[in-house]
């Protein structure tokens, strides 16, 4: 459910029109909200939307309705429209059936941020500064994306390849000798060489996740070769998932155009490679690097889907109590940026499953 299609449910609430599963998910929302700490807002952030939401009601509804019901909508309006977290499965939700958010944990556990290694060509590995965002190859040379040097390699020595490798809970930016970006999703690896001038092309290889914003020289072509596949491009901006436990390489391009195992690619397209065939399909291309962009966007995406990316960014171990419980599918979006107790109590405001977090493993009940 995105925030317009929440803000016409708290409308049709307001006016008397849901269906008793939708007014049952809207008290839901509210019982969960007043068990909680609360809105979170400072007294002018609620007066502001208390107002914007006054001017969404329709006048037939009533003055004397409007106020007996304001309680759920400013609560439904605060969790949805501005925290932006709830989910709406694909199953319907059903009246009863694990209506209270009652996740069970030991301790909480922060988003991933910039954790990332670079092992030299010699085996020499160095750990990067987690209060930096990337690392810049020029000249053969590295340093951190502000000019500093990267601790660990005298003088800015030249190097001739090099790995740059996220752990689980990680992400880096490697800015590479021709200016070329790529942002490394969390358990990933890119490797290059220290310089492209003496090369016919830059190629270069991933595994896992990547998002590409490859300069252009039209002499020189860029090639990405990551599982069972080669991406061949000119200049443009792409992201590949390619990680081993997914059972596709699905390569999404967002400008431009590229060549995949000899299929041209064009904008709010995506490759899905599986077993060596190539299929294409019209997307929306701005889903694809979510991640990117500090969101978990999903669109009748399978529980399991999900899990993995959540134990990718988190450092997590997912545990089913039910194997049928990773084919239900859902869409919605998330924060990354949320601890992930966060996330997981957003999940559960459907009232479709329960989590127990122990450790640094989320069991699916």
């Amino acid at each position: 459910m995105n925030k317009e299609e929440a803000k016409e449910l708290i409308l049709k609430y307001n006016a008397g029109q849901c269906t008793p599963e939708e007014q049952q998910l809207v008290d839901n929302w509210y019982q969960q909200f007043a068990a909680d700490e609360g809105t979170g807002l400072s007294e002018t952030d609620f007066e502001v939307l208390k107002k914007e939401m006054w001017a969404a009601v329709p006048e037939e509804t009533g003055t004397q309705k409007t106020h007996k019901l304001w309680p759920r909508i400013a609560a439904a309006a605060s969790i949805v429209l501005l925290a932006g977290a709830a989910l709406w499965f694909s199953r319907p939700y059903i009246p009863g059936l694990r209506n209270e958010t009652s996740i069970v944990y030991t301790h909480d556990i922060a988003p991933g941020k910039n954790r990332a290694t670079i092992t030299m060509e010699g085996g020499k590995r160095i750990a990067l500064s987690d209060g930096k965002s990337g690392v810049v190859v020029a000249a053969g040379k590295l340093s951190y994306d502000d000019g500093s040097p990267v601790a660990g390699i005298s003088g800015g020595s030249a190097m001739e390849m090099a790995s740059v490798v996220t752990p689980r809970g990680g992400t880096y930016e490697v800015v590479l000798p021709d200016g070329s970006k790529v942002q490394l999703n969390a358990s990933s690896s890119l490797k290059f060489p220290s310089s492209f001038k003496s090369l016919a092309e830059r190629r270069v290889e991933l595994s896992g996740e990547a998002y590409f914003e490859v300069t252009k020289n039209k002499k020189q072509p860029f090639i990405v070769k990551s599982r069972n596949q080669e991406v061949r491009v000119l200049g443009t901006h792409f992201n590949i998932n390619a990680y081993t436990d997914e059972a596709n390489t699905r390569t999404t391009l967002l400008e431009g155009s590229i060549l995949i195992n000899q299929k041209i690619l064009k904008p709010n397209q995506q490759a899905v490679q599986a077993d060596g065939n190539i299929s294409v399909r019209e997307v929306n291309a701005n889903d694809a690097i979510d991640w990117k962009n500090g969101e978990f966007i999903c669109r009748e995406e399978p529980l399991e889907s999900l899990m993995k990316k959540i134990s990718r960014w988190y450092d997590v171990e997912v545990v089913y109590s039910n194997p049928e419980l990773k084919e239900r599918t859902f869409s919605g979006s998330l924060s990354r940026y949320d601890h992930v107790m966060d996330v997981l109590k957003a999940m559960e405001f459907t009232g479709t499953m329960k989590f127990k977090l122990e450790n640094r493993t989320v069991r699916v009940l």
